[in-house]
């Protein structure tokens, strides 16, 4: 079975680099506009876009973070014909960002600043170097305009009345310091989906992945293993 890893907001493929290394059969995908391409601008754009590409692959495990987990369960409840399985990492059925922060790049936005705060930049601050660097240097190339409509489509995605419906197996990954998506959202997805096992890692936040790559990597394989 392939890997296909999808990014979480304002980010794109650079931040997957840990585990493309581990990974033999694995690819990860850039959403449209992570800088090339179109601007998209809501969660069904994302969710057309990969499963277009889906179309074209057989046997995948779809691997999101964030933004990205959202597409892999909206993909899932639609039933994808390529999809045997799911990993989803700082995920939720609701994804509710903090009006402060949207507030901010919102008021960026309309004075015409693409920067991103140094404020955002700083929550990638336990990633070892270099990865650090190429994840906030991926931020910056993307720009305050991307990261503030994908944190919109986040804040209005919804899936918890379809959860019910999905049989997929899946892995459920959260850091337990994770604040974007804190643990809670975690449990309430194991609860609801029917074929779904829960990895917490200590000391992890929302960039678990990149952070604890080795722990994280070591809970996909032992996923993958039992499909």
């Amino acid at each position: 079975m392939k890997l296909v890893f999808i990014h979480g907001s304002g980010m794109n493929s650079v931040v997957w680099e840990q585990q493309l290394v581990h990974f033999s059969h694995s690819e990860a995908v850039d959403l449209p506009g992570h800088p090339n391409g179109p601007k998209l601008k809501t969660m069904e754009d994302y969710v057309q876009s990969v499963g277009t590409y889906l179309d074209t692959l057989d046997d995948v495990i779809l691997v999101g973070h964030s933004l990205g987990s959202a597409v892999v369960l909206a993909l899932a409840a639609q039933g994808h014909r390529s999809l045997k399985g799911m990993v989803l990492i700082g995920a939720g059925a609701r994804l509710k960002v903090l009006p402060t922060l949207l507030d901010k790049l919102t008021d960026l936005f309309a004075k015409g600043d693409d920067r991103i705060p140094e404020s955002v930049l700083a929550m990638n601050h336990r990633i070892d170097e270099p990865l650090r660097s190429k994840i906030n240097a991926a931020m910056q190339e993307n720009g305050a305009g991307v990261l503030l409509r994908d944190l919109q489509a986040c804040n209005g995605f919804d899936l918890m009345n379809e959860l019910a419906s999905i049989d997929l197996p899946s892995l459920i990954i959260v850091g337990d310091q994770d604040i974007m998506t804190p643990p809670k959202y975690a449990d309430y997805l194991k609860k609801a989906l029917a074929n779904a096992s829960l990895a917490l890692i200590p000391g992890g936040s929302h960039m678990v992945f990149a952070e604890q790559a080795d722990e994280v990597n070591a809970r996909i394989d032992s996923f993958i293993n039992t499909l």
